[in-house]
């Protein structure tokens, strides 16, 4: 009788939820600063910012700056060489009141607010945008594991769970192996806001209010703004799925997509840019792609932290032995509606992921790498271990003393905190604030070059993307999306490969003969690998190309092209003077004695707008082409502007959204 009772007690939300739920917000709440200690201490925060920043120690420019030493986690070299650059670079965007919507320095210019993975709107990444790297970097990361952890904690005793087994399934969330291995990446901060989303469609399913709706649109929010689509997406399938298993009268239902609509508006000014950007990119055409699926070994993963040959992210996938087997007992339980659909939905997540036929299929006919729903997987498998727990205590006898069940009911919070924290000892690196400072000599002379003009740094010198930090231009960059038509015209430069460490790498022998492609797209440096034994006279015999040396040293070698055309320029020569420039905005002054064209030697993208003397002008030119626009004779004051349609759509679907939900969140008052 007394699992009877604790078993409806877990199901019968209608009546009660309601009602108690400020009572669970308090209990989930009590539990977050102790959790944050936990995972702050735990992870090692407190020694240095959590970023496996000695990946330098081994890539020039770094390389002889840094002592030498073993790198602690290789794999995680995305962060470094992408995360960190666009956060920085749009924190001093901000700081100069601008918005973020540019990247000058990357692909000779993308859009940065359009490349979902940069994650601007996330509220979670916004200490970094707020203290810069030193004093927001491990915040973020702390946000993020408490979110995770605290939304499966409301999501849980919403369900009916003991405050210590939601706390268990809290902690098998936000310290699995998945999200730990992905804690630094930007597909950590959807997945940290899913178990709030869940909680949140169930109790607006249940007994809708203007609370629940509007937690509902705000999880919505944090899910859709975090930065990594293909994990937004699972999330979209998984909360559907759990809409359609609750089975909500249809009204009710309606009130579901209702907020669940709102809170996509109102991530519309990151969404609707990232569509645009979608649409014109490589990862829409597949290109640049390389399906794969799990092995079955790497199965093993759920009982040991490591595999030889397997990839230690991907394959992350410890969640606790003991959360682990609490989980298979929910076997038992089969019959509980709630369990069979966490059953259900767990292994749809190792069908996808693992090696069988629907996995690869999936893998090879759609653009998602479906293995990555093992960050999800732990939020069905620390529910059923929840589940399992309560019911395996309610079958506690009578007899044992209040005290030692106490003890009892808290032991596996205690054992799956212990498991995972050894697990995930090694996986990130530990970097001192100002080791992120550190600006090489090479890339010193550079930034002494006020001129105006575009780097090419060969064979893997210098990752896709690190010039951003340097206030560098880069004709190379790397993101999931990549602009196609760029990349189309960026064939002329030279041949364009993938190698096991980085995307994107020209060789110096695979250049075009002749550099007329550097020349016109405003190449004047090109930066050589110290490795190399040969210079500037070897290039230049075997390429025919103009350049000189003007640097060498241990930390690389500076190629100057001595054809380098001008960045803005007029054809037929005439007067021409860039008044201002900023990563959005130029302001050109030019005067000839003829009609002339007008040529900016970066690629153009749709949102690039031009006025000639204050008046409209159009540019012709598609997506890749160098920008340009007609002028006739005489002087003239040329504003060119990036202000894409679809930012201003998507703040405009965000200010109705705005406006619906206040009518919507009255109307259920």
């Amino acid at each position: 009788m007394k699992g009877a009772s604790v078993a409806s007690a877990s199901v019968s939300a209608e009546g009660s939820s309601e009602r108690r739920i400020p009572a669970r917000l308090i209990a989930a709440a009590a539990l977050l600063p102790f959790a944050a200690a936990l995972f702050w201490f735990g992870l090692g925060m407190h020694r240095g910012l959590l970023l496996s920043n000695d990946i330098k120690s081994m890539s020039w420019p770094w390389a002889p700056s840094y002592a030498k030493q073993e790198i602690v986690a290789p794999a995680l070299s995305d962060p470094v060489w992408h995360f960190v650059p666009w956060l920085e670079f749009a924190r001093k965007e901000l700081l100069r009141g601008r918005l973020p919507l540019w990247n000058p320095h990357q692909d000779g210019g993308v859009p940065l607010l359009g490349n979902a993975q940069s994650g601007l709107g996330a509220p979670v990444l916004w200490p970094v945008l707020l203290f810069g790297m030193a004093g927001g970097w491990n915040l973020s990361l702390l946000l993020r594991m408490l979110l995770a952890f605290g939304g499966t904690v409301l999501w849980q005793r919403d369900l009916g769970r003991s405050l210590a087994s939601a706390a268990m399934a809290g902690l098998a969330f936000a310290l699995s192996g998945p999200f730990i291995a992905w804690l630094e990446n930007s597909i950590s901060v959807p997945a940290a806001a899913v178990p709030l989303l869940l909680c949140f469609v169930r109790r607006v399913a249940l007994r809708p209010s203007a609370g629940s709706a509007a937690g509902c649109a705000l999880a919505t929010y944090l899910v859709l703004s975090g930065g990594h689509p293909e994990t937004a997406l699972m999330a979209a399938l998984l909360a559907g799925a759990y809409l359609l298993h609750l089975s909500p009268p249809l009204r009710r239902a309606g009130t579901v997509l209702a907020s669940t609509a709102i809170g996509a508006g109102l991530a519309a000014p990151f969404l609707v840019p990232f569509f645009e950007y979608f649409s014109l990119s490589e990862a829409r055409l597949g290109i640049d792609r390389e399906p794969f699926v799990l092995p079955a070994a790497d199965l093993l993963r759920f009982l040991t932290v490591s595999r030889p040959g397997s990839n230690v992210i991907e394959a992350a996938a410890t969640v606790s032995i003991t959360a682990l087997v609490l989980a298979l007992l929910a076997l038992a339980r089969w019959r509980d509606r709630e369990t069979r659909f966490w059953l259900i939905a767990a292994a749809v997540c190792f069908l996808v992921a693992y090696d069988n036929p629907m996995a690869r299929v999936l893998s090879v006919q759609t653009p998602i790498y479906w293995s990555r729903s093992l960050v999800l997987l732990p939020v069905a498998l620390g529910g059923l271990a929840a589940g399992s727990w309560d019911w395996l205590l309610a079958r506690m006898p009578r007899t044992v003393p209040r005290g030692l069940a106490r003890t009892l009911a808290a032991l596996p919070v205690g054992l799956v905190a212990g498991e995972l924290l050894l697990a995930s000892r090694g996986v990130h690196g530990s970097t001192a604030p100002a080791g992120l400072q550190a600006t090489p000599p090479i890339l010193e002379r550079l930034q002494a070059d006020r001129d105006v003009f575009h780097v090419l740094p060969l064979h893997t010198f210098l990752p896709p993307n690190t010039a951003t930090q340097y206030g560098l231009d880069d004709l190379r960059g790397y993101d999931a999306l990549a602009p196609a038509g760029w990349r189309q015209r960026r064939e002329r430069i030279g041949t364009f490969i993938n190698v096991p460490t980085q995307r994107g790498v020209l060789e110096p022998w695979d250049i075009a003969p002749g550099g007329a492609a550097l020349d016109f797209w405003n190449v004047k440096y090109l930066m050589l690998h110290p490795g190399f034994a040969f210079g500037a006279e070897t290039m230049n015999a075997r390429l025919g190309l103009a350049l000189r040396e003007v640097y060498a040293g241990p930390d690389g070698t500076l190629l100057e092209n001595s054809r380098v055309l001008p960045r803005v320029r007029i054809t037929p020569p005439a007067s021409v003077r860039i008044m201002e420039r900023t990563p959005t905005r130029w302001v050109i002054e030019t005067d000839g004695p003829s009609p002339a064209e007008l040529i900016i030697a970066n690629p153009y993208f749709p949102g690039w707008r031009a006025l000639v003397d204050g008046v409209r002008a159009s540019l012709h030119a598609a997506p890749g082409d160098p920008i340009g626009l007609s002028l006739t004779s005489g002087r003239h004051e040329v504003e060119v502007f990036y202000r894409p349609a679809s930012y201003r759509l998507g703040v405009g679907i965000a200010l109705a959204s705005l406006l619906a939900a206040l009518v919507f969140v009255r109307r259920l008052r």
